[in-house]
């Protein structure tokens, strides 16, 4: 390779450097601009349910009206996702306080197969008793899985009932007092950081009743 080329090779690096720093940096301002102005950013997801809770009794979405909600899909025989995203959420509302009892932490299953109201009414004792875990029919589960975007397939179709696994998406929604999505964390989040994100929303709801 001759000067010259090794010349252009460099320059070709160090422009190609300055546009993926560039565009890095300006991905980086969208995302923090994306978690301040969540009202005008987030998609338009969630939308209406009628499912079984683990006491076997018709819930439906508009009897959450009024709260806020945290959303999560998934399955209990999750091995790891499942538990390590509820015991964050359950984290999360307790480290809200007196206003606990303004959210409402709700489970939907991906796995309805499995997860019958007592299969969900016995896996209800390991997280926050405030928790409404949701169940259904494969037909009525679909369309609010649908809603939320929730991907959710089986690992081993051929397998049998004991032994497959479902892979899923795994983010934890937080709709508003009239169900539109506001802000969303991954299963992983602190609950420090959730609960911080809700009494912010907490605060607004002050403000706008005292205005």
């Amino acid at each position: 390779m001759n000067l010259r080329l090794v010349r252009l090779w460099l320059a070709g690096l160090a422009i190609g450097a300055v546009i993926f720093g560039g565009a890095a940096l300006y991905i980086n301002r969208q995302s923090i601009n994306f978690s301040q102005e969540q009202s005008t950013s987030l998609p338009n997801l969630g939308g209406p349910f009628s499912l079984i809770d683990q006491f076997g009794k018709t819930r439906t979405d508009v009897e959450f009206r009024g709260k806020y909600m945290l959303v999560y899909f998934g399955y209990t025989f999750c091995p790891d996702v499942c538990p390590l995203g509820l015991r964050n959420i359950s984290s999360a509302i307790d480290l809200l306080g007196r206003d606990i009892d303004q959210v409402v932490p709700i489970f939907i299953t991906i796995d309805p197969e499995r997860d019958t109201p007592e299969s969900l009414n016995s896996y209800a004792s390991t997280v926050h008793s405030s928790f409404v875990f949701l169940t259904g029919t494969q037909n009525q589960l679909d369309p609010v899985i649908k809603f939320y975007n929730v991907y959710a397939a089986k690992a081993r179709p051929d397998g049998t009932i004991a032994d497959y696994v479902m892979d899923h998406s795994s983010l934890v929604y937080l709709m508003s007092r009239e169900g539109k999505l506001i802000d969303f964390f991954p299963h992983t989040e602190d609950p420090k950081k959730i609960a911080d994100r809700i009494s912010r929303f907490l605060v607004k709801d002050i403000k706008k009743a005292k205005a």
